[in-house]
């Protein structure tokens, strides 16, 4: 090590010293503890790299021995770790407004993880929950690049115990799916809907700014639940099973908790470079970080070698990931764990803007995200008097633009015609292109149309378009300033949020002549049935059926590689 040093970079004559002094040791040492990049990014530096300024040494000149390259380490960074002082607040806030970094970790007490576990280890699931099914990928261990995996396939027909009982033997599985013993299996995005117990038993622990619809989260205006964003998503892994590189839904926020056993590492790019990285890739590699996401997974070396500034994180067992907005990252697991995930929203001027860029995004690569941007732009509008004055006028700005973007596409339906229907403000995406439907759609009793998809339709002249708000009532509201609750936009919302006639709002009901069955308004989940409906109440609203069935709608969080194909085994890779 010392001589490949002194041929190849020029030494001051400390930093000689240094290196005659113990050079080979540390070096050794680092390289026991997992590398350079590993040890820097822990939340205690060991003692032998704090002596004699070791740290500056090895990230500025041993770090290219490490790599055999001339590597820049100045690009690496470390999460944010949060002090005993600093947690301690952080359970009195009452929003994020106290999140300035872009990852960050809260580490649980011990004994409160404890307790939190008793819902989240593999037995009690598999106990409690067992029966449900689940979305298995079959991945390869050790992939390191940004071409799209192509062994990252779905697994059909397997439940959570299932999935238990491979993680204690994965023979058994291995032979049934016909499947190569490197290969691993990834439970990913299982829903927690209707695990009131354990939803309710999690948040006893969490400060009420990082629970699921906290307190001052954005996200509480949502209309509908959605897995994975306000309600939250269990992971299981096994060693070796990773989640490939994205942003969050629309760049939000995101909690992640550990409940181990095993760690998991993070490799995480500020949301200030990604675009610095999606650069470089399309250069380098001819594909979009963004038109692939949650298909790639990169190790750090090429950060190193390209001077493109990135975060490695090692979340333990008790680790509470907070990722800030816009955050690109990707996670490996070292092992069999467990970890609970979710969505917030923070109301401030950085995540309102990141939402705005990437919501601009999805619109340029076509990218469909779960959450419903115009509308829930629409509600911290009205409701949010927190929000900065640049904040506001931006929203409003997107909101006159949204509105005479839909106003120009229905001129070219003509004659159009208009009729409040029901539900009408609970309709969120197209039944076909499942993009968000904002203030126009056509339906029948098989689908819902945004006004894109009905210009499609070789009949759309004359059809009968629907619209969720009046044309000059929207106006009025685009002209006031500061705008105030009324019932023309409100709705009922998912969480505790500053709307002030939301306990007035009753939901309006339907008079069905058959079956009695609630109209699913999400795209993903039950279809309208052929029945003739009969409206028997003045609100717009509806929520309920006759019987007052309190089922939501709710959508679906997209899946870690939803683009790969379905597979009900995989072999022959």
């Amino acid at each position: 090590m010392q001589k490949y040093l002194l041929d190849n970079l020029p030494l001051s004559l400390q930093e000689r010293n240094l290196l005659n002094a113990n050079g080979q040791q540390v070096y050794d040492q680092v390289m026991k503890d997992g590398g350079f990049v590993k040890v820097f990014c822990q939340r205690e530096l060991p003692e032998y790299l704090k002596e004699d300024d070791w740290v500056s040494f090895y990230q500025s000149k041993v770090i290219a021995y490490e790599y055999k390259s001339m590597v820049d380490g100045s690009c690496i960074g470390k999460p944010y770790y949060y002090n005993y002082n600093e947690m301690l607040k952080i359970y009195e806030q009452k929003s994020l407004s106290w999140l300035k970094h872009q990852i960050s970790i809260l580490t649980i007490d011990p004994k409160a993880l404890q307790m939190i576990n008793v819902f989240f280890n593999f037995e009690a699931l598999k106990q409690n929950h067992g029966n449900q099914s689940i979305d298995i990928r079959v991945q390869q261990p050790g992939y390191d690049s940004f071409q799209p995996c192509k062994i990252n396939q779905q697994l059909e027909g397997m439940k959570i115990m299932d999935y238990v009982d491979y993680l204690d033997d994965p023979s058994k599985i291995i032979k049934k799916e016909r499947l190569s013993a490197e290969q691993r299996l990834f439970a990913v995005n299982v829903n927690m809907q209707g695990w009131d117990k354990e939803i309710n038993h999690l948040k006893q622990f969490l400060p009420k700014c990082l629970r699921p619809q906290g307190d001052n989260d954005g996200l509480s205006y949502l209309r509908q639940e959605i897995d994975g964003v306000n309600i939250p998503q269990i992971y299981i892994k096994t060693d070796g099973v990773w989640t490939g590189g994205h942003q969050e839904n629309l760049s939000v926020n995101a909690i992640n908790i550990n409940h181990g056993p095993a760690d998991c590492v993070w490799i995480t790019v500020d949301n200030e470079h990604v675009q610095k990285l999606r650069q470089k890739v399309l250069e380098l590699y001819d594909t979009d970080i963004f038109k692939n996401e949650g298909l790639w997974f990169k190790e750090p070396e090429f950060f190193l070698k390209n001077a493109i500034p990135f975060r490695y994180t090692l979340q333990k067992k008790g680790d509470i990931v907070i990722l800030g907005a816009g955050c690109l990252h990707w996670v490996k697991s070292f092992g069999q764990t467990i970890n609970t995930a979710w969505n917030q929203v923070a109301l401030d001027d950085v995540t309102l803007e990141a939402m705005s860029e990437r919501h601009t995004l999805n619109k340029e690569i076509n990218y469909r995200t779960v959450i419903p941007y115009k509308n829930l732009m629409l509600d911290l509008y009205i409701h949010e008097k927190s929000l900065s004055q640049m904040a506001i006028e931006r929203i409003q700005l997107e909101l006159q633009n949204y509105f005479d973007q839909e106003n120009r596409k229905l001129n070219l339906i003509d004659p159009p015609s208009f009729s409040l229907v029901e539900c009408c403000k609970q309709v969120q995406l197209c039944s076909k292109c499942e993009h968000e439907i904002f203030l126009y759609f056509y339906h029948d009793n098989e689908q819902y149309l945004c006004l894109d998809c009905v210009l499609d339709k070789s009949n759309h002249k004359g059809l009968h378009i629907s619209m969720k708000y009046r044309y000059h009532c929207f106006y009025f509201l685009l002209q006031a300033q500061p705008t105030n609750c009324n019932q023309e936009f409100c709705c009922s919302y998912t969480g505790k949020t500053k709307c002030s006639i939301q306990q007035e709002l009753k939901p309006a009901q339907l008079k069905y002549r058959g079956q009695h069955k609630l109209n699913s308004m999400l795209h993903g989940t039950d279809k309208m049935k052929k029945k003739k409906v009969e409206r028997i109440d003045s609100e717009v609203d509806v929520k309920t059926t006759e019987n007052n069935d309190k089922q939501k709608t709710r959508g679906r969080k997209q899946s870690i590689d939803k683009s790969q194909p379905t597979k009900k085994r995989s072999k022959n890779y």
